[in-house]
């Protein structure tokens, strides 16, 4: 019962706090460690047993390995060396010495130095992942770089787990060279056991329609890798991030991770819960004004040398203030370095505490950060620079949008040679098509003043490219009303939102992924057995058969009769099916008609 009222408590504190956490913070690693403080000995004391709060903190230690060696990427790490030690290992090149010098005039220990220099340099793992999710930065240029970023410091702090028993006092058999080389070997015929066995096995369950034991066969993989470990001495962290490494390195990783999801979150938020536990509050209460220095000191010194050789790099003021920004705290690989320095008596407990502190207060502050620049700065910041903007060319042509339907456009009109300009907040990092003369501003398009500050007096043609329905009915109502007599180009969604672009008066509208569909249907046609010429004609009647069903459902339709006839869109697919059955059905009985007519002609001549 003793072990059972602190579960409780633990469950019933995530589930108020990590629901808050990602409402109002957007991650969940705060609400697990939010909660771990307030249930730990400095809050409310509900939880004290330091034998379950170690055992909590092992195994979160190790899923927290487990799923980074998961998400490790080392043949993409390999192929992007150059560009990764040029950014990433820069970073940790000027901030790492930095830290331990600050350090070493603090404390004055070369040792204690070094640890804590080194694993306050490395960032947070799931935080900046989940900010950039909900900002849906992931698949840009930001969210790649950060990605990278996070892979490198992976590999630093699984090389710093190995190379930790070196700086220990006492003797041991993890001293020598032997340790070294087991380390290697152990490595190089894990990845061949990966290659001749994990594979295969996988493959035969696949073979033998047994995808259910995908399961019981990552459970023996991950525990033989463990055992494997322990015989040789090697810690269980760096077996954890094999184990991981080995199951992503199967052609059924996707399988592998369907499964894991739904317990990734709440393994690693097990991690948070035990370092929340495990913080103490007496140093902030003692020396606060030293604490606060101090998480300020590290976020500002992170952040600037990351701002600067972003800067430096990629020239885009935006793109590196939010990487940055992004990567200014530390987190769990810290948190594993400093519990992983007390555990083989490098580190002091008096010392320990307030660096976990410092980190928790970092992690604190990056959300804060991040919502300040991006919902406050920047938005000012933008205002101004659409009022200072002069020199603007005079393209005839905007792109307004430049996701993938914008891209394709703007290849098609950089191959003629055709001058243009686009507009887009999402894709920073599409600047350097100013190289080949045509014009990028990075603002938001829906804002009116952006438009003139790009300079749309001058403009002729105008391609509205971007895939929210009421952005781009807000849009196309504000050109067609301040400017009807530029010819708009407009992407639509589907039938329904072309409807409504048709009643703005809008003329040329592009349905998405009509045209490729059509291509798709004609090519599908000439494989089943009609030749080219005739499956191109079939394509021909069915688009203007189909432009015929448009206009008929656009001119009889008001929004009371659509929601009556279609309240579904396969209410409306259905109806199409219907029509074109029913046209198909026409012309083939013409067809047969004037078959008929011209036997008749045969037979009487």
């Amino acid at each position: 019962m003793s072990l059972l009222l602190p579960i409780i408590f633990l469950l019933a504190a995530t589930l108020i706090f990590v629901p808050l956490a990602k409402r109002y913070a957007a991650n969940t690693v705060l609400g697990y460690l939010i909660a771990g403080l307030l249930l730990g000995s400095s809050v409310s004391g509900l939880i004290e047993d330091p034998q379950l709060i170690n055992q909590l903190l092992h195994f979160g230690m190790i899923a927290v390995m487990f799923f980074v060696g998961f998400a490790f990427r080392p043949q993409q790490l390999w192929l992007e060396r150059r560009g990764i030690l040029k950014n990433s290992g820069l970073q940790l090149s000027i901030i790492t010495p930095i830290l331990i010098g600050v350090c070493f005039l603090l404390f004055n220990d070369v040792l204690t130095s070094l640890i804590l220099g080194f694993a306050l340099a490395l960032s947070a793992v799931a935080l900046p992942l989940q900010l950039l999710e909900k900002k849906q930065q992931l698949n840009n240029k930001l969210g790649q770089a950060t990605l990278a970023t996070l892979q490198f410091q992976a590999f630093v702090a699984v090389v710093l787990i190995v190379l930790f028993p070196l700086l220990e006092d006492t003797a041991s058999t993890r001293h020598g060279i032997a340790y070294f080389a087991a380390i290697i070997a152990t490595f190089s015929g894990l990845f061949l056991a990966s290659r001749y066995l994990v594979r295969p096995a996988f493959r035969f369950l696949a073979r033998k329609n047994s995808i259910h034991l995908i399961p019981v066969l990552s459970l023996l993989v991950l525990l033989s890798v463990i055992l494997i470990m322990d015989i040789l001495n090697i810690h269980m962290l760096i077996s954890a991030f094999l184990g991981g490494l080995l199951l992503a390195e199967t052609e059924f990783k996707s399988e592998v991770e369907r499964i894991l999801e739904p317990f990734k979150d709440a393994a690693t938020g097990l991690f948070f819960l035990a370092i929340g536990l495990g913080l103490s509050l007496h140093p902030l209460i003692q020396t606060p004004l030293l604490i606060i220095a101090s998480i300020f000191g590290l976020v500002v010194i992170k952040a600037a040398v990351v701002t600067a050789i972003s800067y430096y790099q990629q020239r885009h003021a935006k793109l590196s203030t939010l990487f940055a920004i992004t990567l200014a705290q530390s987190g769990e690989l810290s948190f594993i370095l400093l519990k992983l320095a007390e555990s083989e008596n490098l580190l002091t407990k008096d010392l320990l505490q307030p660096t976990l502190l410092i980190v928790f207060g970092s992690m604190l502050l990056t959300p804060l950060l991040y919502w300040l620049f991006d919902s406050k700065v920047l938005p000012k910041l933008q205002k101004q620079v659409a009022v200072q903007i002069d020199d603007v060319p005079q393209h005839p042509i905007f792109i307004l949008g430049f996701g993938r339907f914008g891209q394709v456009i703007a290849r098609a009109l950089h191959a003629q040679g055709k001058q243009f300009s686009v507009i887009d907040s999402n894709q920073p990092d599409a600047d350097f098509i100013e190289q080949y003369g045509h014009r990028f501003f990075d603002a938001d398009v829906t804002q009116v003043e952006n438009l003139r500050a790009a300079g749309i007096e001058y403009c002729k043609l105008l391609i509205v490219a971007i895939d929210d329905v009421e952005d781009s009915m807000n849009l196309a109502r504000h050109l067609r009303l301040n400017y009807p007599d530029l010819t708009l180009f407009v992407r639509a969604r589907d039938r329904h939102h072309a409807h409504l672009l048709n009643d703005l008066g809008v003329q040329h509208i592009w349905r998405e992924t009509y045209a490729s569909s059509l291509n798709m249907a004609q090519q599908a046609l000439i494989e089943t057995g009609l030749s080219v010429e005739d499956a191109h004609i079939q394509i021909e009647r069915f688009k203007q058969e189909d432009e015929k069903l448009l206009m008929q459902q656009h001119w009889s339709h008001d929004q009371q009769d659509v929601l009556e006839n279609y309240p579904s869109a396969i209410a409306e697919l259905e109806y199409l099916f219907e029509n074109t059955k029913t046209l198909r059905s026409d012309r083939l009985s013409n067809d047969q008609n004037t078959q008929s007519d011209a036997n008749s002609l045969n037979e009487t001549s």
